[in-house]
């Protein structure tokens, strides 16, 4: 198309020098130029992916165009669908359109529209191309919409448009990827009956909807999952599975605003071996061959078959049988403030103690629930403790992991967002990091003795400060992806109750309380719900990994007897 307009432009000006003189030579360039600037009428046009309507009837295309970059629809490709009538007033460069008595005014090149008596800004202003008339698609939902008697929504990520009473959630997909195993999330927009089921190299979630507005965030094909991707005319999501894929299990969460996240986690094939048994004894009194060892004495026949384990010395016993398992079997819940001490007060009156305390008796209960681990709360009612008598709580009841809850303030009122801390190693000097931990010989009952870490309180957190960061990365990463977060999501902070916490501990900042709108969602049950999910499955994740014995629970010197 340039080529063509700068040979059309060269050929006029060539037309009006010759014109005077050449007589019909200048005629016939004339027309040349005239021929060639006909497809000019459309410079910058191209065909594009058609919108998609959705009515509670069926689902048709809707054509659009790009006109030098810019995404646009035919009037007259809107009349049908939306019963319009295109009225010819005769007035240039102007185009009336009605829908019974209410009137829409185009006019060309201008952004501006008037309809039914007010003005609307588009994103780019309607064009005119030999009497045909191009608006923004953004036109559907900012203009034509006013004029329905149904309900008109534009979706231009998915390209859909919906008209009437249907059902379309917004499913918004995240893959991601933890340790072996692999996790799809789906946060469904709003809340919408689905099932989940396999079929054969398939996973299959089907939605009750008349359509389906998908957004595909981090998808990466790896060993179990090939290709996830919406189904062609049916409201459901597909997941191309590999031939390492082994199982999977679906769990649902409430989330913000009415929405809901399924979580599917799917797991890898299980691979077994089996470790082979050594050669049998020859019986005593026989001649062994070459390479046969002679009888060894009692004990030495054939070894069992056992799956699941590799070949080995069989005189030693399995590094399994030595290892005690390891384990997260309580999670301490810290709900900071209390009794006299309310924490910090929002603009409207809601007291951090109060949040607090709401909120740590949810993650009690869901805990207790639904992963059936012990929950161990440092203060059960609206009574003070003290920062020190916290983490004691904590070390006496063999807590496995320590959560302290809080909610935070800003003389800046706008500040937002959730934060997650572990402590800093700022809070020790070189000497002590570099110290280690000393051994005491006390007495035992019945006689003897034994020797004992002797760890100074304000070092208990010392050794699990590698931990602890790790813990409150996933607390974070959970966090981040049901509630807002602040800019800085996860930091590290000298907090005081966390010094003599002897497990992996953070402190989780909910929400900023001084916020007027971070107020009013810090004390509704849909924000604490989403803030308990989203340490819920930081638990969840934590413990599974150290159960993979990817993640140990000590640091390498043991916890306190």
């Amino acid at each position: 198309m340039l080529v063509m307009a700068t040979l059309s432009a060269n050929a006029c000006q060539v037309s009006k020098t010759l014109a005077p003189t050449r007589g019909m030579t200048g005629r016939l360039l004339v027309a040349c130029c005239l021929v060639w600037l006909a497809p000019g009428s459309a410079r910058g046009q191209t065909a594009d992916d058609p919108l998609t309507l959705v009515t509670p009837q069926d689902r048709r295309p809707l054509p659009t165009v790009r006109f030098d970059g810019r995404r646009m629809v035919a009037v007259s490709e809107l009349a049908g669908p939306f019963g319009l009538t295109i009225a010819d007033v005769g007035q240039p460069e102007r185009l009336t359109i009605m829908r019974e008595d209410r009137i829409i005014v185009l006019t060309a090149n201008e952004g501006l529209v008037s309809v039914a008596g007010q003005l609307v800004a588009l994103a780019s202003p309607p064009l005119e191309r030999d009497g045909d008339w191009y608006v923004p698609i953004d036109f559907i939902g900012r203009a034509l919409a006013l004029v329905q008697d149904e309900p008109l929504e534009l979706r231009p990520r998915s390209g859909l448009v919906l008209l009437g009473d249907v059902r379309v959630p917004q499913v918004v997909a995240r893959y991601q990827r933890a340790g072996r195993q692999s996790r799809l999330r789906l946060m469904i927009t709003p809340q919408t009956e689905h099932l989940v089921e396999q079929s054969d190299n398939r996973l299959l979630v089907t939605f009750e909807a008349d359509a389906l507005d998908l957004v595909l965030r981090d998808m990466r094909s790896d060993a179990l999952v090939a290709d996830i991707r919406a189904v062609d005319g049916r409201p459901a999501l597909a997941v191309e599975l590999r031939d390492g894929f082994g199982s999977f299990s679906a769990t649902t969460e409430p989330a913000l605003g009415g929405a809901v996240e399924l979580i599917i986690d799917l797991r890898p094939r299980a691979v077994s071996t089996t470790r082979a048994a050594p050669p049998p004894t020859p019986p005593a009194g026989s001649r062994g061959g070459a390479g046969v060892a002679p009888p060894a004495g009692p004990g030495t026949g054939p070894a069992a078959l056992i799956p699941g384990e590799t070949v080995g010395d069989t005189t030693l016993p399995l590094l399994a049988e030595l290892a005690p398992p390891r384990r997260i079997r309580a999670i301490a819940i810290d709900a900071g403030h209390g009794g006299d001490d309310v924490g910090t007060r929002g603009p409207d009156g809601a007291l951090e103690k109060d949040v607090t305390l709401a909120v740590a008796q949810r993650l009690r209960n869901r805990i207790e629930s639904e992963i059936g681990l012990r929950v161990v709360l440092t203060r059960t009612s609206d009574t003070a403790v003290s920062l020190d008598e916290r983490a004691a709580i904590a070390n006496n009841d063999r807590a496995d992991l320590f959560i302290s809850l809080h909610a935070n303030a800003s003389v800046r009122e706008t500040a937002v967002g959730a934060e997650v801390f572990y402590l800093s190693l700022a809070e020790y000097g070189d000497e002590a990091r570099e110290a280690g931990f000393t051994g005491q010989l006390v007495p035992t009952v019945g006689g003897g003795s034994r020797v004992l870490d002797i760890v100074p309180w304000e070092m208990a957190q010392l050794r699990h400060v590698d931990h602890s960061a790790r813990w409150a990365q996933t607390v974070a990463d959970e966090l981040s992806q049901r509630v807002p977060m602040s800019p800085r999501g996860l930091q590290q902070a000298p907090f005081r109750v966390l010094v003599g916490a002897n497990m992996p501990a953070v402190v989780v900042e909910m929400g900023f309380i001084s916020n007027p709108d971070q107020e009013a969602q810090l004390t509704s049950t849909t924000f604490q719900s989403a803030i308990v999910s989203g340490l819920l499955r930081g638990i969840i994740r934590y413990r599974d990994e150290v159960e993979r014995e990817t993640l140990p629970l000590d640091a390498g010197s043991g916890r306190l007897p």
